[in-house]
């Protein structure tokens, strides 16, 4: 008797991946996603609001030098060659919309308000104030007393 050879029929895999694996896959992306854009909205936040450290840094120098020369603060933002009985600083940025100083108190406490307009991931008309009892100690930063920004927005040059 003659045995006739036969092959077994074949598996034949086919590659690539299932369903399943791809809408794990999908959800991964989409938790990562979830966490990584507020941190970059709030990210993008403080890096534009670092702008009113910089575009005022002219300004705090003139407050510190009139107050190493009188031992005062000024008086306002005239004494700083304001407009008369201004408080407006002529400051602007891409995204300061103007910038505003007042001394008040005692001991004098001088305050540059910082408003940011509509180009600002801030939101147009939200504040950050910059002040000082001692130029030569340093500046603080906080939320603006009216309108202020987010305490998570304040720059990473406000930090203590």
């Amino acid at each position: 008797m003659q045995k006739l050879t036969q092959t077994a029929p074949r598996n034949i895999r086919q590659g690539g991946f299932t369903l399943i694996e791809l809408m794990i896959v999908v959800a991964i992306i989409g938790v990562l996603a979830s966490i990584a854009v507020p941190q970059y909205q709030n990210y993008t936040a403080r890096a534009q609001a670092s702008e009113g450290l910089s575009v005022t840094a002219g300004t705090r120098a003139d407050i510190a030098e009139q107050y190493s020369l009188t031992g005062k603060m000024p008086a306002n933002a005239e004494a700083l060659g304001a407009d008369a009985n201004s408080t407006d600083l002529d400051i602007s940025g891409r995204y300061v919309k103007s910038a505003k100083y007042a001394a008040s108190g005692t001991p004098a406490k001088g305050t540059i308000t910082v408003t940011f307009n509509s180009d600002s991931a801030l939101g147009d008309g939200k504040t950050m104030d910059i002040s000082t009892e001692n130029p030569q100690s340093g500046w603080t930063c906080a939320v603006g007393s009216s309108n202020g920004i987010e305490e998570n927005q304040l720059p990473a040059g406000c930090k203590d």
